[in-house]
This record gives C-alpha cells, sequence and structure tokens, in this order.
C-alpha cells in the first residue's frame, strides 16, 4: 500500500480541473468554474471548521491546503486569467481543446506546483510527524524531489492519479488485480518510497513533461476507499 502521503495532496485540484463543454464562450466557462469553486471552498471550509488538527495532523494541514487551493489560489489565478482577455474573447465561443491550452498553466499549474511545495514546505515536520517515516530526512528528501518538478509535472501527477484511483479502488473492491500506475504517478510514488526508505540516491528526474491536468488527497483517497487512514492510500499496482 502506498502512504497516504501521496494520496492527500491531489483532491483539490482534481475536483477543480477546468472541464471546457464545447459551445460555450470564455464568459461562459468562468462564470461556471467560479461557481464550482465557491461551492468547494464552502465545503472544505466547513470539513477544516469540524476538524480535530491533533487526531491526524496529516488529513488537517492538508484540509488547510485544499482551502488555500480552493478559496486563494485558484479564484485569484482564475480572474487574473479572466484580465488578459479582452471582451470581444470573452464573448466568443472556444473550444475544449483551446481553453484548457490557455487554462491549465495560467492556473491550474500554478496552483498545483504551490500545493505540492506546500505540502512537503515550512509544516512539512509537524504534518508528517504521526506518519511513521524520519521527518527530518523525509522532508528534506521530498522538497529535493519536487523542486525538480516544473507545475505542468505537478498538475500531470493530480491528473493521473484522479484517473487512477477510482480504477485501482474499483479494482481492489471486486477483487481483482490492479492495474499499473500511470508513468507519471510511478515515478512520483518511487521517489516517494525512496525518500521514506533513505534509499534515494541523487536527484529524481521525470521521465517527460504530460501535459497539465487538473488537483489534496485524503478527500480523494475517502471517497474511492472509504477510508481516511493515515499509514496507507491506495494499492501498490504492479
Amino acid at each position: 500500500m502506498i502512504r497516504a502521503s501521496l494520496a492527500l495532496l491531489l483532491a483539490a485540484l482534481t475536483c477543480a480541473a477546468a472541464v471546457a463543454r464545447e459551445g460555450n464562450t470564455y464568459q461562459d466557462e468562468l462564470r461556471i468554474y467560479i461557481a464550482d469553486l465557491d461551492a468547494q471552498c464552502k465545503s472544505v471550509r466547513q470539513q477544516l471548521d469540524s476538524f480535530r488538527m491533533g487526531s491526524d495532523p496529516l488529513t488537517g494541514y492538508n484540509l488547510q491546503d485544499a482551502v488555500q487551493s480552493l478559496c486563494h489560489c485558484l479564484p485569484e489565478k482564475t480572474e487574473a486569467f479572466k484580465a488578459t482577455l479582452t471582451e470581444k474573447e470573452l464573448a466568443r465561443n472556444v473550444s475544449a481543446e483551446e481553453y484548457v491550452r490557455r487554462f491549465n498553466p495560467a492556473v491550474i499549474d500554478l496552483c498545483a506546483g504551490e500545493q505540492m511545495r506546500a505540502l512537503y514546505g515550512d509544516d512539512c515536520r509537524k504534518r508528517f510527524r504521526k506518519a511513521g517515516v524520519d521527518v527530518k530526512s523525509y522532508c528534506a528528501c521530498m522538497q529535493e524531489v519536487v523542486r525538480g518538478y516544473p507545475d505542468a509535472t505537478i498538475a500531470a501527477i493530480a491528473a493521473a492519479a484522479d484517473e487512477y484511483l477510482p480504477l485501482a479502488a474499483e479494482a481492489q473492491q471486486n477483487g481483482q488485480p490492479v492495474p499499473a500506475r500511470p508513468a507519471v504517478l510511478d515515478e512520483y510514488f518511487q521517489a516517494d518510497q525512496g525518500c521514506k526508505s533513505g534509499k534515494r540516491s541523487g536527484r529524481y528526474q521525470p521521465s517527460g513533461q504530460p501535459p497539465g491536468g487538473g488537483f489534496s488527497f485524503d478527500l480523494m483517497k475517502s471517497r474511492y476507499f472509504g477510508s481516511s487512514d493515515s499509514n496507507s492510500f491506495f494499492p501498490s499496482g504492479r
């Protein structure tokens, strides 16, 4: 089983990923997206308000990250992106491909990068203090790993996890073999495991630059596996 440190990263951004609808204008897409963010922000704030941080710091800190992404980073970056569009652009129909190509690097990728770096940032040792790892060496190791990721790669990890987790959960629940992880997600997993074991050597290098996608992970793990156990989050795959 993979430790929860991976799973707790991605739900906020996968939930908030841009899903463009053919035939809509830029104005339509941005209005729908901002309304969705507002609803998700209110939901995650309620979860954080009712959460006891001392009982599970890993989940608590990641709920804080989700609030930062859904209530601050994503809305602010979305408004900044909107401000770059002319009135004529806002009013014209846009294809899903064009919208995602322009929107993701300006919004999703930046907030995905911010959230993953926060995961292993200043509060890393507090966050993982009950996760059964040597927090000093683990946090330093993962900080090095994350420094090697462009924002687009972090967003791609999130998108890959969003596709993989429900498939892995369904296979596990049905007693079937768990599918192999996507390459970009497996590389992240292997880096995480190497940092946990202290056996990782050299700077981690992603194998490619996958296109940006959209992602905090405990919310996602609970959605698919019905568990918030901080010791594991989804099947290891092949």
